[in-house]
Parts: structure tokens; C-alpha cells; sequence
């Protein structure tokens, strides 16, 4: 049996059009979603899935504190989506003047 490589999956994270939840998406072709395990502690989502040629293992720290325990996720042709909210709506940028 051939030893599995290991990589980082490739993920995107960004925050919504209304500022109130982070997107993060991550591509996993060829993996089954029994084959993911997909956990979250305060800033930081730990995604760790497999194929059988292949172990994908990441995480990734949100700037932004969040809301685990309302976080919400899907996953569909080999794309997981997660949506997960911020603790605190972001305040409207401040215009600076400058001297």
C-alpha cells in the first residue's frame, strides 16, 4: 500500500457582503464528506480530510472574533462551505484626516 502524501487543502476565507459572517471555502476533490472532520475552537477552524492516495490537513485562525458554536456547513461536488458568524458586528470604517 502506497504511503498518502500530505497537503494543506487551499482555503479562502472572507467576510460577506454585510460584514457579519466569514466564508470559507474549500475544494476537496475526490473526498467523501464521511471522510472529513471539520472542527472549531474560539479563531481557529482545523479541517482534516481524506482520499485514499491523498490527506489533506489544515487550519486556519480568523482575524475577527467569531462564533463557533453558530457555525454552519455543507459540502457538494468536492467544495465545503462553511459560514461562520462574527461575535460582534464590524463597526463602519472611520474616516481619517490627514495633517
Amino acid at each position: 500500500m502506497a504511503e498518502k502524501t500530505v497537503l494543506p487543502p487551499h482555503m479562502f476565507a472572507c467576510l460577506d457582503a454585510s460584514g457579519e459572517n466569514y466564508l470559507v471555502e474549500v475544494e476537496l476533490p475526490g473526498v467523501k464528506k464521511k471522510d472529513i472532520d471539520l472542527a472549531m475552537h474560539d479563531d481557529l477552524i482545523h479541517i482534516n480530510a481524506e482520499r485514499t492516495d491523498l490527506a489533506l490537513h489544515g487550519h486556519l485562525h480568523f482575524p475577527l472574533k467569531v462564533n463557533p458554536t453558530k457555525a454552519k456547513a455543507t459540502f457538494s461536488s468536492g467544495l465545503l462551505k462553511v459560514t461562520v458568524p462574527l461575535k460582534e458586528k464590524r463597526k463602519p470604517p472611520m474616516k481619517i484626516e490627514i495633517a
